[in-house]
């Protein structure tokens, strides 16, 4: 690892900077901050993962001390910082991960078993509707068939299809007003049907 920067001089040539305290201190002390992190993480992939962003802190770092004791006092405290960082991602991951573990999952069904709404007056209306913004409802939002495919079939670019779905799902929703009223105020969940 090459701890020397090119910066360029007045004449156009480049010339090396010489290394800073942090610099050195990461070099001269590379073993002692991997073992480190070795020490504290179970997997030695997590390890040399928080070494890398320990490193990646370290030179980043502004304010850095130039001096090497002022260095080392500095990168202890990046450390450490850097493994408490590591621990926080780590529990929040976890967090993550068990808030899906214990999400409900949508059971998946196979299509064509039972396309019909639920609420039987939306089934009905539905069934009231005109034919071509019935098999527009079903297709694209019972089934979930790609628009582009419906569109295709239809003989309508994908805009046309947009508003001719609009249209019909007014259509439901009146038709769906005029069979109940309770559905028609969106409360499906009271409906007695």
């Amino acid at each position: 690892m090459s701890v020397h920067h090119a910066a360029e001089t007045g004449s156009g040539a480049v010339r090396p900077e010489p290394a800073t305290a942090v610099h050195h201190c990461l070099i001269e002390h590379r073993r002692d901050y991997l073992r480190y992190f070795r020490g504290r993480l179970s997997r030695p992939e997590e390890a040399e993962d928080a070494f890398q962003d320990f490193c990646v802190k370290a030179i980043r770092g502004a304010g850095a001390p130039d001096d090497l004791p002022g260095a080392r006092a500095w990168l202890r405290c990046v450390l450490r910082s850097t493994i408490v960082d590591h621990y926080r991602r780590r529990a929040a991951q976890r967090r993550g991960e068990d808030a899906y573990r214990l999400e409900p999952r949508q059971m998946q069904v196979e299509p064509g078993i039972d396309d019909t709404p639920a609420c039987r007056c939306v089934a009905a209306a539905l069934a009231g509707l005109r034919t071509d913004q019935a098999d527009l409802i079903r297709r694209l939002d019972l089934d979930e068939e790609p628009r582009t495919a419906v569109a295709e079939d239809h003989g309508v670019t994908a805009n046309a299809l947009g508003v001719r779905l609009h249209r019909a799902r007014q259509a439901l929703r009146d038709a769906i007003a005029d069979v109940c009223t309770t559905c028609g105020d969106g409360r499906f969940a009271d409906c007695d049907c």
